[in-house]
């Protein structure tokens, strides 16, 4: 150890002074001489200290002790204090710092430097207490980094006097940004704050400094860094004033609202959806106690809130469904959490009704039911619109009869009963004639009606057993079982055709007399299986038919040959029209007044395999029922043209062809461009064309129908009526016709020499003719004295086998030059 040494060197200051000021400083100093091992200071020895550095410390006077004596196990606990002192007093730099003296638990501002080689010069500030309100208000603000971090808000700072506006991080990264990114000076609200919004936040910053609120608040929308808006609530006070008490600073925070706003509209959505849904809704608490229903299901069931709160649903029940189907129900729920099916619900007012109901229960956030929802559909239209399409599926909707679907099913079932029980049954099948005239004349609402007071006529003339069927059109069927005798079933169609006689009193009051042709077929019979019977009574409808219509038929073996004779004719016909076996015959037609030919109608015949001819009665109908009408309509038009453009005049007058044309061809939209396309084809000017039409086809004609013979009329072609007298026509009616010529039926002809009545019709019909300035002929002549009678009606034309019999084109090409053909009569 070396001996003290002086504190300073000797100068000018007196020594007392040195000592004075040494021992009156508020600072404890300690002037002491480094221990080294080494280059190392391990200890330092106490040389001088002052006062204050024993009040400081709390230490007694320690001067000339060592600090390990002094400060028990300071040289374990602050080694790297000792080692910075040896490094000053060798000659190191002046240092000033701060260290905790673990020894004694406190916190000193030391500055030390070296007056003389290992020698150094300590001043010491105690600062234990600024350390520890340090700490504590880092502690403090940590809490508070944590506090705001966890909250998951921005904090913002605004000096009322600068303008300065400050925010936390988070403030920024809510809205997408980087910390620092956003411009927020007040001057930049603009440009993220929507308009409107910020509006309302200046409003209330205005009001709470001026005291008129307690706190600013509002909820605003932000725009993101992305360019979407985002709704922040902003809240804050005045938190510092000046003293005057004027406002210098506002603090407060910004919150993310966004998916709480999201979430309001979506509640929103969600009550405008429960309060105007269509479904019933239902909500009951765990119990099964109801809390709310909709607006719907006080519709549906006719309960309103305040008469089921605190119900169960159990006041909707029907008594349909038992207790071991409510029990399945809620095992599902339990099971699965849901239940969808039908029940039947009582409403109010008692009545029963279907419902689609679907049961969801809803957990909380520890697993257990806390509501029951039930959507509720009434599907009572939806029933009725199935037990609808079931009845249509198996019932005719115009007349709500059973339709060839369930009459197949029931003569199925009453084969198999007859064959078991030993019973007869009889299937009818009923068509009413001349229907399509009632449709053409009337009007297909007219036809309608008529077939559903049929139906209902035909339906009260028979048993509970029997089935009255419609299989279409104006075809029904009337299946007949248990029938003791054969003749049980020819006495109920005698039935039915006296009640069809019945004048039937059609809308507008008009009144209509039908018919029908009824054809029976027997079971046990040749049929075997429901389509075999009911080809069978096809079979003999038709031979009903053929036979004057009016009546029935029984079905035999012979028509099945003859309806199989049908199809192939069809057949034939197709491939006729296909390879040229028609040909076209023309009859003369004759004026009366002169005798002279003035022309002949076309008539088509039929050369099967080019040598036996099939007379029209045969083929025409077939063609009309078929559509092969028209294919076979446009080749006689044609043929009829090309032939008669050949034909020589007589007496310096063109001979003019008339062709009869079918109501299917009027129809056709391109009818008048095809008669003038083969007129212009042919070169037979339209002038020497006639189209002769039905009396029914004419009325049946829409207006575009009757345009089309205007426009050929227009053209030049004359229009013809045939068979006039046999339809329903009306003066008022047949003005609006674009017609040339009325043409007398044979079936009036025939009898007017010997029958007053017919005589009197044909008087009617030229005198009719005349008034509306038609020509006159009359068809199916064949005696002189008709001829006479109708010469003194002043009937214009003739023509028939008093003439002639149609005959082909080269013997009419004859006929026409020389006035003669082989076995007809000539004319003058």
């Amino acid at each position: 150890m070396n001996d003290a040494s002086p504190l300073v060197p000797p100068n000018t200051v007196p020594a007392d002074m040195y000592a004075t000021l040494f021992d009156n400083l508020i600072n404890g100093l300690a002037y002491c001489r480094a221990e080294y091992e080494g280059d190392t200071a391990v200890d330092f020895i106490y040389l001088l200290v002052n006062e204050a550095f024993c009040r400081q410390t709390g230490l007694p006077d320690v001067t000339g002790r060592r600090a390990s004596e002094a400060i028990p196990g300071i040289t374990q606990t602050d080694r790297a204090l000792i080692e910075r002192y040896g490094r000053v007093a060798r000659g190191g730099a002046a240092e000033r710092f701060e260290h905790y003296v673990e020894a004694l638990k406190m916190w000193f501002s030391i500055s030390v430097f070296s007056p003389a080689p290992d020698h150094f010069i300590a001043v010491f500030d105690v600062i234990t207490e600024r350390k520890n309100a340090e700490l504590a208000l880092r502690q403090s603000e940590r809490r508070l980094a944590r506090v705001i971090e966890g909250s998951d808000q921005g904090f913002w700072e605004w000096n009322l006097q600068t303008g300065e506006f400050s925010v936390s991080p988070r403030f920024e990264t809510m809205l997408g940004y980087a910390p620092g990114e956003m411009k927020l000076d007040p001057a930049n609200w603009p440009a993220y704050v929507d308009p409107d919004d910020l509006r309302l936040a200046h409003e209330s910053i205005r009001r709470h400094t001026e005291g008129a609120i307690p706190a600013h608040e509002v909820e605003l929308r932000m725009l993101t860094k992305s360019g979407e808006w985002h709704w922040v609530l902003t809240c804050g006070r005045v938190v510092e004033r000046d003293a005057a008490g004027n406002p210098t600073m506002m603090s407060g925070t910004h919150t993310d609202i966004h998916q709480k706003k999201q979430a309001e509209l979506a509640l929103r959505q969600a009550a405008a959806v429960y309060e105007n849904t269509q479904e019933g809704v239902l909500i009951t608490d765990a119990d099964g106690h109801i809390v709310s229903v909709n607006r719907a299901f006080t519709a549906m069931t006719g309960y309103t809130l305040d008469e089921v709160l605190g119900m169960t649903a159990s006041i909707l029940k029907s008594g349909r469904h038992d207790a071991v189907f409510f029990a399945a129900m809620w095992a599902e729920i339990a099971a699965t959490g849901r239940w969808q099916g039908e029940l039947w619900n009582r409403r109010k007012n008692g009545e029963i009704y279907p419902q689609l109901t679907s049961i969801s229960a809803v957990r909380d956030g520890r697993g257990h039911v806390s509501r029951y929802v039930g959507v509720l559909t009434d599907i009572s239209a939806i029933k009725a619109s199935e037990e609808r399409l079931e009845f249509l599926a198996h019932h005719d909707p115009l007349t709500n009869l059973p339709n060839r679907l369930t009459l197949f099913s029931r003569i199925e079932r009453a084969m198999k009963v007859a064959k078991r029980e030993g019973h007869s049954t009889a299937l009818l099948m009923l068509d009413l004639d001349r229907f399509k005239d009632v449709n053409d004349s009337f009007g297909h609402l007219v036809g309608d009606s008529l077939l559903q007071r049929v139906a209902e006529g035909l339906r009260c003339r028979l048993r509970e057993v029997d089935t009255l069927s419609r299989l279409g059109g104006d075809e029904f069927t009337i299946l007949l079982e248990k029938l003791h005798r054969p003749d049980d079933a020819s006495r109920v169609a005698e039935d039915i055709l006296d009640t069809l006689r019945t004048p039937w009193t059609l809308p507008g009051g008009s009144q209509l007399r039908v018919s029908a042709s009824i054809g029976i077929a027997h079971y046990p019979g040749s049929a075997v299986s429901p389509e075999e019977l009911l080809q069978q009574a096809d079979a003999a409808m038709y031979r009903a038919k053929r036979e004057g219509r009016g009546r029935y038929h029984y079905f035999s073996q012979d028509l099945t040959h003859a309806a199989r004779a049908r199809l192939e004719l069809e057949s034939a016909l197709r491939s006729a029209i296909e390879n040229g076996e028609l040909r076209a015959y023309f009859q003369p037609q004759i004026d009366i007044r002169s005798g002279h030919l003035v022309g002949a109608e076309a008539l088509v015949r039929w050369h099967k395999n080019g040598d036996r001819v099939i007379a029209p009665d045969a083929f025409i109908p077939l063609a009309e029922e078929t559509g092969l009408i028209v294919p076979l309509g446009e080749w006689m038009l044609r043929e009829a043209c090309h032939q008669a453009s050949s034909w020589p005049a007589r007496r310096g007058n063109p001979l003019g062809v008339a062709v009869n044309v079918a109501a299917a061809q009027i129809r056709r939209a391109d009818f008048a461009d095809m008669v003038l396309g083969i007129l212009a084809g042919s070169g037979l000017p339209p002038e020497r064309l006639e189209l002769e039409l039905t009396e029914s086809s004419l009325q049946g004609e829409e207006d575009a129908g009757l345009a089309q013979l205007a426009r050929l009329r227009d053209a030049g072609v004359r229009i013809a009526i045939d068979d006039f007298g046999t339809g329903y026509s009306s003066l008022a009616y047949l003005k609006r016709l674009p017609l040339d010529v009325l043409k007398i039926d044979r079936s009036f002809v025939e009898h007017v020499v010997n029958r007053r009545d017919d005589r009197e019709i044909v008087t009617a019909i030229v005198q009719i003719g005349r008034t509306l300035g038609f020509k006159v002929i009359a068809e199916g002549v064949e005696t002189q004295a008709q001829l006479d009678i109708l010469d003194g009606l002043a009937c214009d034309l003739y023509q028939g086998y008093l003439c002639s019999k149609p005959m082909p084109a080269e013997d009419f090409m004859a006929f026409a030059k020389h006035g003669t053909a082989l076995g007809n009569r000539s004319p003058q």
